[in-house]
C-alpha cells in the first residue's frame, strides 16, 4: 500500500516510521507534499517515497491514502481536494476546525464514496484497548466521572504554530481533543458543557478547563494547557473502582492501575513497538479491503460530536480562528 503524506513535518515521521510494523500489508511512502519543495525532498531523502510541489500532482501520482499531518486549518482544504478525486483520507485530530469544516467532509466522503478518518491514533493503542475491554466488562463498574489532563510547556514563540491563530494555536485543538474524546467514548454526548480559560490577547486558549455535565448525574472534568505542566494522568471512576493511566496516558502510559474496592490495586504494564501509529493504520487499510467510507472504531459521527463540543468551548471562551468563516 502506498501512502501520500502531505505535511511532513515531525508526526508524519513517527507515522512512517512505523509503517514498518503494520501486519499483512506492505506499506510505502508515496508523493510527499510539504509547505516546501525543498522541505518535501528532504522528508523523501530520509524516509523514502518522493516530493512533489503542489497537491494537484497527486492525480497523476495518485497512492492508495494520504496521511494528512499539515496545521489544523489547512486540513479541510487537503482533504476536501483528496475526498473529490476520490483518494481516501486518514487525517490528523482535530479533522477541521470547527464543526461546519468537519459536516463539509463527511458530506464529501459519501458523496464521492471516499475512505474518510480522523487520526485518533491513541484510540487504537493497546492500552487503550485495555482500558476500553475493562470499561466494557463492568471491571469497575458503571462509569460515575472521568477525570484527564493533557498539557506541555510550549515555547512562547509566535513563529510556531501553538501561539499562532493562523495555525490553529491554543491547547483545545491541539490536546484538549484527547480529552473530550475520552469522555465522549466513556460517557457518549453531554447534556451540558461548562468551560474556563486563560485566553491570549490572539483569541486562542492558552489553558482550558472543561466541565461536562450529564442528566444523570455523571460528570467528566478535563483540562487541557500549552503554559502549565499537568500530571497528564487519566481517572476513570466507576461504582466498583477506579482505573488510573499514568502519564503520558494518551500515548505509551507508565502504567495503567486498576483498584477496584477493598482489594489489591492490579498494575499493568503495556508496550508495543514504536510510536503506535501501526494500528490505526492498520484499520484504515482493513476498512478500504471492505469498501468502507469510514471507521467502525472512529465513525464520522464520532468526530462531528466531538468538534461540536470544541466549537460550544470556543464560544463560550471567545476562541476565534481567521479560518472559521
Amino acid at each position: 500500500m502506498k501512502w501520500g503524506i502531505i505535511g511532513p513535518g515531525n508526526i508524519a515521521r513517527e507515522f512512517v516510521n512505523d509503517l514498518q510494523y503494520v501486519k499483512d500489508e506492505k506499506c510505502e511512502v508515496g508523493a510527499v507534499l510539504g509547505h516546501t519543495y525543498a522541505h518535501a525532498k528532504e522528508f523523501a531523502h530520509q524516509h523514502a517515497g518522493f516530493a512533489i510541489k503542489d497537491i494537484n500532482d497527486l492525480l497523476t501520482q495518485r497512492p492508495d491514502a494520504v496521511y494528512i499531518a499539515t496545521p489544523h486549518p489547512l486540513h479541510y482544504d487537503q482533504a476536501l481536494f483528496c475526498l473529490e478525486n476520490k483518494i481516501p483520507v486518514l487525517c490528523e485530530k482535530p479533522l477541521a476546525i470547527n464543526g461546519k469544516q468537519v459536516s463539509g467532509l463527511i458530506e464529501a466522503s459519501r458523496k464521492h464514496n471516499t475512505f474518510l478518518m480522523e487520526g485518533l491514533w491513541t484510540r487504537f493503542l493497546p492500552s487503550f484497548q485495555f482500558l476500553f475491554n475493562a470499561i466494557q466488562s463492568k471491571t469497575i463498574g458503571e462509569i460515575l466521572h472521568v477525570h484527564a489532563d493533557m498539557s506541555f510547556i510550549a515555547e512562547k514563540d509566535k513563529t510556531n504554530r501553538f501561539f499562532n491563530p493562523e495555525l490553529g494555536g491554543g491547547s483545545l485543538l491541539d490536546v484538549g481533543v484527547y480529552t473530550i474524546y475520552l469522555s465522549y467514548l466513556l460517557l457518549g454526548n453531554p447534556d451540558k458543557i461548562f468551560a474556563c480559560g486563560k485566553v491570549n490577547e490572539s483569541h486562542i486558549d492558552e489553558t482550558c478547563g472543561v466541565t461536562l455535565k450529564y442528566d444523570d448525574g455523571k460528570y467528566a472534568m478535563l483540562e487541557s494547557s500549552i503554559i502549565t505542566q499537568t500530571q497528564n494522568n487519566a481517572w476513570i471512576y466507576g461504582s466498583k473502582g477506579t482505573i488510573r493511566v499514568k502519564r503520558p496516558w494518551t500515548e505509551h502510559p507508565e502504567r495503567i492501575d486498576v483498584h477496584i474496592i477493598n482489594a489489591p490495586t492490579q498494575e499493568h504494564y503495556p508496550s508495543w513497538q514504536g510510536r503506535g501509529f501501526q494500528y490505526e493504520i492498520e484499520d484504515v487499510i482493513k476498512c478500504l479491503r471492505n469498501n468502507k467510507i469510514e471507521s467502525r472504531i472512529i465513525p464520522h459521527n464520532a468526530s462531528l460530536d466531538v468538534v461540536k463540543i470544541m466549537d460550544d468551548v470556543r464560544s463560550q471562551l471567545g476562541i476565534v480562528y481567521p479560518h472559521d468563516e
